[in-house]
């Protein structure tokens, strides 16, 4: 791989990842023989550890609880409806490292995050161009996201999205999922950079700067809704890719559900600080 124009953070398969030494990297274990190498002789870049396939070894979920190495957790979920209830697993490792886990929008996804919730684990769901039964899915997780006094720990892309909402300054959505080419560089078994959401690799649209806003500004220049979306700033042609004829329909109901809870909080800021600064300013009354 070239060394000129790399993006911040490399993220391969453990055995190209070998090759990495200072430069910051992520490297995606699959197998237990895999996960115990990098416990045992991490590299000084290594960021952390994008574990797939294998919720399903409770001993590898043993060693990670108890090896000396704190090197934080990516678990990544593929299917959600079958592997949710696996992530008491992580119950033990979790305490002695950062765990984070990661699932698409797809069937269980909402049981997923309620158990992740449970665990005090952070979430990050991969949307992509979600079916409808996903969005379904995708609105309840926001509702208990929102509501249930329980949950602690961020579920993204709710989170950062919420935070844009209420403040209005936020990274977009290809970044807070780390799928933007020029900050998250993702290589395949072939040392090829891959596109994102597509399985391909070497393409040249993800070759050089700038692949989102080439992405946003040709889906403007073709006349997709894009152009007139008020969700542009956060999106940036997200749910366009990899087809740009997907509807948003579903999505933007979505958006409007966190914009409302976005300014409701606001709201009560506003509320609670209007009544406090009441209270501090009432002259005290002295006998």
């Amino acid at each position: 791989m070239s060394e000129e124009a790399q993006p911040s953070l490399r993220i391969l398969p453990s055995a190209l990842a070998e090759t990495q030494g200072n430069l910051p990297f992520v490297a995606i274990v699959r197998s237990r023989q895999e996960l115990c190498r990098w416990l045992s002789n991490p590299h000084p870049g290594l960021r952390w550890l994008q574990v797939e396939g294998m919720l399903g070894d409770p001993e590898a979920w043993t060693e990670a609880a108890h090896n000396d190495c704190n090197i934080p957790f990516d678990v990544v979920l593929s299917d959600p409806a079958l592997e949710f209830s696996d992530l008491y697993r992580l119950v033990d490792a979790c305490a002695v490292r950062a765990i984070r886990v990661t699932m698409p929008a797809a069937p269980g996804l909402t049981k997923a995050i309620r158990l992740a919730a449970a665990l005090r684990l952070p979430v990050r769901v991969l949307p992509g161009q979600a079916t409808a039964q996903a969005l379904e899915e995708l609105h309840d997780a926001l509702e208990f996201y929102l509501h249930e006094p329980t949950v602690e720990a961020p579920v993204e892309f709710f989170h950062s999205l919420l935070a844009t909402m209420y403040d209005g300054d936020a990274d977009s959505l290809w970044m807070i999922l780390e799928e933007d080419p020029d900050a998250f560089h993702h290589y395949g078994a072939d040392r090829q950079p891959m596109v994102p959401r597509t399985g391909d690799s070497g393409r040249s649209e993800i070759a050089s700067a700038g692949f989102v806003e080439n992405h946003l500004s040709s889906l403007i220049a073709q006349g997709a809704e894009c152009a007139t979306c008020p969700w542009q700033h956060p999106c940036r042609g997200y749910f366009k890719w990899p087809d740009p004829a997907y509807s948003c329909e579903g999505v933007k109901q979505l958006f409007f559900s966190i914009r409302t809870a976005g300014n409701e909080i606001r709201r009560d800021v506003a509320s609670f600080a209007a009544a406090n600064t009441g209270i501090l300013s009432e002259p005290r009354v002295t006998q």
